[in-house]
């Protein structure tokens, strides 16, 4: 799964990386070190042909949920998405990318204990992790878009600490994730593992375990990486 990420980018960052045009929009490009669900989150989707940015709530809401989703949708296993009434709805033209700095997961330890990791590029990048978004007014009308996170089975980095892990896109495939295009083939074959070499994963303090603690110390290796 993914359930907390930071994203540190400037708006320069996510012109270059978006390929965005025009100013930027009225919204908060301060950096969030712990982002978790039901947070607002700066993501990139097409629509009417346009290209933007804006925030949306994490945790989606299809249309037709007349309340709050009795269960988590944070995230969309990339094997099911096309067979629940949750996901499949927003295939077709409400595709998404959420860009960030890096991911948090936890590896199990003896007993009961875990650790917290911090896993990003090893070039330094930012990842662009496939989404799926929805518009409901009904629940919550001063959030109506939000949006999920599609996993897939881990890796072999992530394999270390976790099972499963976000769909991370190559830049290159963002004009198909995000564009017109019904969805086909061409999107399915996206829906896998990023390759190994990109990744790095490396123990910081458990004190991101907490939302209250949102600090860029929380990203400092406590130890050496994985990989």
């Amino acid at each position: 799964m993914c359930g907390r990420f930071w994203a540190s980018l400037t708006w320069e960052e996510y012109r270059e990386l978006l390929d965005l045009k025009g100013e930027p929009p009225e919204t908060n490009f301060r950096p969030n070190w712990n982002t978790a669900p039901t947070h607002d989150v700066l993501i990139c989707s097409e629509r009417d042909g346009e290209r933007r940015i804006e925030q949306m709530k994490w945790g989606l809401v299809p249309i037709w949920m007349k309340d709050k989703p009795k269960f988590s949708t944070i995230n969309a296993k990339c094997e099911t998405i096309e067979e629940k009434a949750t996901w499949k709805g927003s295939l077709n033209k409400m595709r998404c990318v959420i860009p960030i700095s890096g991911f948090y997961e936890w590896r199990r330890g003896p007993g009961k204990s875990k650790q917290a990791y911090a896993i990003k590029r090893r070039d330094g990048k930012p990842m662009l992790l496939a989404g799926l978004w929805a518009f409901n007014d009904k629940v919550d009308p001063d959030n109506p878009r939000t949006f999920t996170i599609i996993t897939c089975p881990a890796n072999e980095v992530i394999g270390a600490v976790h099972d499963r892990m976000p769909v991370i896109l190559d830049p290159a495939d963002l004009d198909l994730w995000i564009g017109p295009e019904p969805w086909g083939d061409a999107h399915r074959a996206l829906l896998k593992s990023c390759p190994d070499e990109w990744l790095t994963a490396y123990p910081v303090s458990n004190d991101v375990g907490s939302v209250k603690n949102n600090y860029a110390e929380l990203i400092d290796p406590e130890g050496d990486p994985i990989f």
